[in-house]
């Protein structure tokens, strides 16, 4: 006989108990969760008062200016005081965009007319279920109730109906790799633009440089078409006149530099087939897992 619980009485029991005993209980799970919490509560928090003081200071929301002075070792403890990376506009390295406004707009043009927030959460959440594990990731504790508060004060049930919209489009290609076919022909060139720039950050970029790094399909797009994209997202362009840059993907007298994260790129694709438009050395859109929201394992 099946003893267990139904997920109404569970669901009734947690929302039931007191403050502190919830509290406790989310304690009582990171700890379990986190084998370096718990070596550090029952190592340096119990035997060193620096350390108990220097968490005592975090707690009141004083992060110290030396990370050698926080309650955890610096790598750490930089990771728990950082801040979404933010660039005053035409400041970053990639002609004037910085990494997380690329990555930013590579999603925008992957939902499409979807709710961008609505299609990474329905991703982050998929990849998580198809690994099989019990244990939902931490990092994702605090985005999901954000959203799922977001979720029940929208009056007009517009993020519900983008929810619903994201999961048709990823539980339609189950089993199969996503792609280009899966986007828009426009969202799909200005994505393999963004990964140029990702890849070879430098202060401006010539319009038929970002033209002719393009797959071969997308080759015969109209200058006048990236110049507009270039100027409404603040992609600075080189006007100069001179040497056309090298194409990558075939033979030049130039070659392009090594893309700045290509070591990490390889460590973190997805498997895709190989495109169809006889451009073999172009990157499928979604062959990195920080497309689809995974910079790492979740």
């Amino acid at each position: 006989m099946n003893t267990a619980p139904d997920p109404l009485t569970e669901l009734l029991h947690e929302t039931s108990l007191t403050r502190d005993a919830a509290e406790l209980r989310l304690f009582v799970d990171l700890c379990r969760s986190s084998r370096r919490l718990r070596v550090w509560l029952f190592g340096r928090f119990a035997n060193e008062p620096k350390t108990r003081a220097a968490f005592r200071a975090v707690l009141a929301g004083r992060t110290p200016g030396d990370f050698k002075d926080g309650p955890w070792s610096p790598g750490p403890m930089r990771k728990v005081a950082s801040k979404p990376a933010f660039s005053a506009a035409g400041t970053g390295r990639h002609g004037g965009l910085s990494e997380g406004k690329i990555v930013a707009l590579i999603k925008r043009f992957q939902a499409g007319r979807m709710d961008v927030t609505a299609f990474l959460f329905v991703r982050l959440w998929l990849r998580f279920l198809g690994q099989g594990e019990e244990a939902i990731p931490v990092a994702l504790w605090r985005p999901t109730l954000a959203f799922w508060a977001a979720i029940i004060r929208d009056p007009r049930r517009r993020i519900v109906r983008h929810l619903a919209k994201a999961l048709r489009f990823f539980r339609d290609r189950t089993g199969r790799s996503i792609g280009e076919a899966d986007f828009s022909f426009a969202a799909s060139w200005k994505i393999h633009v963004l990964l140029y720039i990702w890849d070879y950050p430098k202060p401006c970029y010539r319009v038929g440089e970002l033209r002719d790094n393009l797959p071969v399909k997308y080759r015969e797009l109209d200058r006048k078409d990236i110049r507009e994209f270039c100027t409404k997202y603040g992609i600075r362009r080189d006007s100069r006149a001179g040497e056309q840059p090298a194409v990558s993907g075939r033979k030049s007298a130039r070659k392009l530099p090594t893309p700045a994260h290509s070591s990490r790129s390889r460590s973190m694709r997805l498997s895709h087939p190989q495109s169809t438009d006889g451009d073999k050395s172009r990157r499928s859109i979604l062959n990195r897992p920080v497309m689809l929201g995974i910079r790492s394992r979740v």
